[in-house]
């Protein structure tokens, strides 16, 4: 969805500033659940198939992190998109990969470079801290 930024403003139209007014996008929003159940998720795991719960930071909302097997070319990646979430009792900002095959993946910062590395384990839900979804180099 595109919006058109405007606002009001005095200023002598005689001057050298360029005041062009451009459609800037709108930011995400995600109100996500505030009250109710917790949500459900549906994970589809066991034997050799696992699954991952990326945690982040409000900067993140909104956005895809991608996931590639360790040495696999970024192009191969899975991604999930950041959204508010209802646990038992609490609020967080998460991204859910529902079904991962073990073993080991890179986890890819909105800037292009590694997060860092996570081992999914068959029948097991692993856990990621993203921070604010950039690389800290």
């Amino acid at each position: 969805m595109t919006v058109t930024e405007h606002h009001h403003h005095t200023h002598d139209h005689h001057d050298t500033h360029d005041y062009t007014h451009r459609p800037v996008e709108a930011p995400y929003v995600d109100e996500g659940p505030t009250d109710g159940p917790p949500d459900a998720l549906v994970l589809d795991i066991g034997d050799d198939i696992g699954a991952l719960i990326l945690y982040a930071e409000e900067e993140c909302l909104g956005q895809e992190i991608d996931l590639t097997p360790v040495g696999a070319p970024r192009s191969h990646h899975m991604h999930t998109m950041i959204r508010r979430r209802r646990g038992v009792g609490r609020e967080f900002i998460a991204g859910v990969y529902p079904e991962l095959q073990e073993g080991e993946y890179t986890v890819w910062g909105l800037d292009g470079h590694p997060l860092g590395d996570v081992t999914i384990v068959g029948g097991r839900v692993g856990e990621f801290r993203a921070g604010d979804c950039r690389s800290p180099s």
